[in-house]
């Protein structure tokens, strides 16, 4: 994740890819909902942010003032729900040596919307000081009317639209109020699938701070990545 306008590094995410000794690499649209099925999505969501916790921690180490600042580790529904999922994000942070202010945990706007279980939960992660992200804004079925009643501290617009700035004008309309209602309620900014030099460009005129998609770089194991931010 990159600052617009600029190039300086603003953070990382997490991403999970599971590769099957047969099928090869298997996509999270894919992996995800067979974990859901099985019943095992809690514990590899939970496996997920310790090893992402675990690397932010190694980059500290290997790159110190040049690591990236933060890591973003989605939620699933199923996390939103355990009853422990706030002493497990805390186990997490203890186990990496890091401040929560370092954490950043994203969830759709379908999720961040739901039932008062999930909204206190939300809350109470971020009464630790972890930040909130809102994922793949402009997807789900909330309006910009109700973001200021979700609790998070950015939102990000989805790559569908990013994908769509210079064929519609309608997605440009959409990211345009998106940012202006994001700013004036003092939330983050960042565009996904950012895909080329002008793209992220025109995302920088309008304001949004902050980008990250393939044009930046391609998903990368943790000693490609510190080999990738060395090379900056």
């Amino acid at each position: 994740v990159l600052d617009l306008p600029g190039d300086g590094l603003a953070g990382m995410e997490a991403l999970m890819r599971w590769h099957h000794p047969v099928r090869g690499v298997v996509a999270p649209v894919d992996g995800i909902p067979w974990a859901e099925s099985c019943g095992l999505i809690a514990s590899l969501g939970q496996f997920v942010l310790q090893e992402a916790c675990q690397a932010f921690e190694k980059m500290q180490r290997v790159l110190g003032p040049e690591a990236p600042p933060s890591v973003s580790v989605n939620l699933s529904r199923a996390q939103l729900r355990e009853p422990g999922l706030v002493e497990s994000v805390r186990d997490a942070l203890r186990l990496a040596n890091m401040e929560p202010f370092q954490l950043v945990l994203e969830v759709t706007e379908s999720l961040a919307a739901q039932d008062a279980l999930v909204q206190s939960t939300l809350q109470d992660l971020r009464a630790m000081g972890i930040a909130l992200s809102l994922d793949d804004f402009g997807t789900g079925y909330s309006s910009l009317a109700c973001l200021h009643e979700l609790p998070v501290h950015s939102v990000k617009i989805d790559r569908s639209f990013v994908n769509l700035l210079d064929k519609s004008e309608y997605h440009r309309v959409l990211i345009e109020a998106t940012l202006r209602v994001a700013a004036t309620l003092k939330l983050g900014t960042v565009a996904e699938g950012i895909e080329t030099e002008a793209q992220a460009l025109q995302m920088a005129a309008m304001g949004c701070q902050k980008a990250q998609g393939h044009w930046i770089a391609k998903p990368l194991p943790v000693n490609e990545l510190v080999s990738w931010i060395q090379a900056r």
